[in-house]
């Protein structure tokens, strides 16, 4: 009986994080190109080693994983159980070997509200410590943030709940599974507090996961530097890799990161810029354009990333950070 009321209670907090937040998450911007026009692909499983897959959900968030003898290590669990279950059945379409590791890169909802199907399967599951903080803080507004994607797919936001890491990381890790070595690095806050990567080195493959989204336009609202975010994709880089696993948007090259630099210093003079010669929020709004990154998808939303580090830059503090 305590079950079904936890239940009924996170679903009302739900349905009032709904409500509150319907005016922050306007629609798209008017007179911008919507995100609409952006063709969603289907789900596609692309085999980028003989032992690693890429997870490519265009309609949602990426994931990956690494297929070993001794079991199986995921990347990011998907945005509602039922996407993790489309993301198992994936895996044992190529192994019936079991889920060991699961990686949670960073705290937003749709890279880790399939956990719970995960730890049904036996799995550890790892973050840095920074993220579990994200995650317990704002799991209610995470779910008010995928109002949108479940009311389209059809996902029932009662069978979410909160399901947090086992392992709470300060900062680098290597695990060792069936002779594979897999290094969660942390470089500091990029998009995130707690950004991890994912590095498969035999793969010469790195899971970027929050900092870099290939041909989008990611989310600002979240960072406490974009100086340190930028100087992260730099550092990522300049990594010894040959693949750039997005947390949204295709396989990426060392050149799509080198532009996501690119896309956040030019969001950053133009905002600085803004701001110093004495425009307010609603004329930052009015005002910028970047016509050059039009076709990224969620140009359209440029207003709230606009609002976001309008928000940084007045108060120092990320417009959704670490309490």
């Amino acid at each position: 009986m305590k079950a079904i009321f936890l239940k009924a209670e996170i679903f009302l907090a739900t349905l009032l994080a709904f409500a509150l937040a319907a005016p922050a998450l306007a629609d798209h911007m008017t007179g911008l190109p919507p995100s609409a026009r952006h063709q969603e692909l289907p789900i596609e499983l692309k085999q980028v080693a003989p032992d690693l897959y890429f997870y490519y959900n265009d309609s949602s968030s990426n994931s990956a994983f690494l297929v070993t003898g001794e079991g199986v290590l995921v990347v990011d669990s998907g945005q509602h159980p039922a996407d993790a279950r489309e993301l198992l059945a994936h895996i044992r379409k190529v192994t019936d070997k079991p889920i060991r590791y699961v990686i949670n890169t960073h705290f937003h909802g749709d890279h880790v509200f399939g956990n719970t199907v995960f730890h049904s399967q036996g799995a550890t599951i790892i973050a840095h410590r920074d993220t579990v903080t994200m995650m317990r803080t704002h799991y209610t507004q995470e779910i008010a943030r995928r109002a949108d994607y479940y009311k389209r797919f059809g996902r029932d936001p009662v069978e979410l709940r909160m399901d947090l890491p086992d392992l709470a990381l300060d900062g680098n890790l290597s695990i060792t599974l069936g002779g594979r070595t897999i290094n969660l690095i942390h470089l500091g806050a990029g998009q995130n507090p707690g950004d991890m990567l994912v590095h498969f080195p035999h793969a010469r493959t790195v899971f970027v996961g929050g900092p870099f989204a290939r041909r989008n336009w990611s989310n600002t609202s979240f960072t406490p530097s974009v100086d340190n975010w930028i100087a992260m994709l730099k550092k990522i880089a300049a990594m010894d890799v040959d693949r750039f696993l997005p947390g949204h948007g295709d396989i990426g090259n060392q050149q799509d990161v080198l532009d996501e630099a690119r896309l956040l210093g030019d969001f950053q003079a133009a905002m600085k810029t803004g701001m110093a010669q004495g425009m307010g929020r609603e004329a930052l709004v009015k005002n910028l354009r970047f016509p050059q990154y039009q076709d990224l998808r969620n140009y359209d939303r440029l207003h709230n990333f606009i609002n976001g580090l309008h928000h940084l830059y007045s108060t120092g503090k990320p417009l959704t950070g670490l309490p």
